[in-house]
């Protein structure tokens, strides 16, 4: 019984750790695109850093533009 728990703690503590990670990135990625006045579009995790892709609002007239920043997440 103990060996069966240590081998699904084993393989389950890297998908929970991934779980947590993506949660901090998509709060990160929320305030960077609340801060920008912007429409989240992705959000990629990349080791301790998050890929957030932001579609900004266009000024005077021009298009909207898309932005790819690393946020701490």
């Amino acid at each position: 019984m103990k060996r069966i728990l240590l081998t699904f703690l084993i393989f389950a503590m890297p998908v929970l750790a991934s779980t947590v990670a993506a949660a901090d990135c998509t709060s990160a990625a929320q305030k960077a695109a609340n801060q920008a006045n912007a429409e989240l579009l992705s959000v990629e995790a990349s080791g301790s850093d998050c890929k957030v892709k932001l579609l900004l609002p266009g000024k005077n007239g021009e298009p909207p533009r898309v932005v790819t920043k690393k946020v701490k997440g």
